[in-house]
């Protein structure tokens, strides 16, 4: 009997300890959460300006960490590998400051950090009539094989005449980093040239910290837009991880820090506004 009591008095403990923890679990989410009647406030004030917001405002603000990312340097044998059907027949030219390979009329330019692919042979001088739909195909083929953790990026859609840009990303646990990308140029022959820059992940960096809410970084913005002194349509907005220097090392072994930035498009602008969530201060 005893032990009877003693089990059905730490089944009700076991209760409430769970009951308090949810509510505990439940105010945190409110407290990172913006609220309907401030995302109301805040396009309210954005109207005033002639902004509009034709997309979701971003809800959830909850404390981020940052990461931990190499310098911009390559295995260049694996480069090689993933450009040229055949690397024993590519030409290695050396110099202080880059390395470049080439077969045929195709080249590969690594340099400063930077990856750079033409082929000559796949510029189509025609009518540049591939939909995107039909250069996604090859885009994400080329990408699920090499780069399989790089997600197609819906909202960076920079224009080119010469055929689809198309933008990828790489992810880590859900994440966006936005400072790696891949940028493919795909024509109806192919995929004729491509710009890379990315870093190795090597996980999170230091505790979570507190980041401005959307509402607030939405202010920073329109006091940004608003020397443009025309209507400004928000077409996305996220959150996105971004090196805090912009300019990192492609020394082997350096690291780095990415940490979380809101980006903001406006219709007829290609690149995104990036505002720094941690200080809510914006960059160029």
């Amino acid at each position: 009997m005893e032990w009877e009591k003693a089990k059905s008095i730490l089944l009700v403990l076991f209760i409430l300890i769970n009951v308090v923890l949810f509510g505990l679990t439940l105010a945190e989410n409110r407290r990172y959460t913006l609220t309907a009647e401030r995302e109301a406030l805040v396009r309210s004030v954005l109207a005033r300006h002639d902004i509009t917001v034709e997309t979701d405002i971003t809800r959830r603000f909850a404390p981020m960490r940052s990461l931990r990312i190499s310098g911009y340097y390559y295995n260049h044998d694996e480069l090689v590998g993933i450009f040229f059907d055949d690397p024993t027949r590519v030409l290695h030219t050396q110099t202080a400051f880059s390395d470049e390979f080439t077969k045929d009329e195709a080249e590969l330019f690594i340099a400063g950090g930077f990856i750079t692919y033409i082929n000559a042979a796949r510029m189509y001088s025609g009518e540049n009539n591939i939909t995107r739909e039909q250069a996604r195909v090859i885009g994400d083929a080329f990408i699920s094989e090499h780069f399989p953790d790089f997600i197609y990026d819906e909202y960076f859609r920079p224009h080119s005449d010469a055929g689809q840009l198309l933008v990828y990303h790489q992810f880590y646990r859900g994440h966006r980093v936005y400072s790696n990308f891949i940028e493919l140029l795909v024509t109806p022959k192919g995929i004729t040239e491509a710009d890379m820059q990315f870093g190795r992940i090597h996980g999170w960096d230091g505790p979570e910290r507190v980041i401005f809410a959307p509402d607030e970084v939405l202010l920073t913005f329109l006091q940004r837009v608003d020397t443009l002194r025309m209507p400004v349509t928000i077409t996305n907005m996220d959150i996105v991880y971004f090196l805090e220097f912009i300019y990192a090392s492609d020394e082997r072994d350096s690291l780095h820090r990415a940490i979380p930035f809101y980006r903001i498009f406006i219709e007829g602008f290609e690149m995104p506004f990036l505002i720094n969530a941690y200080t809510n201060v914006s960059i160029d």
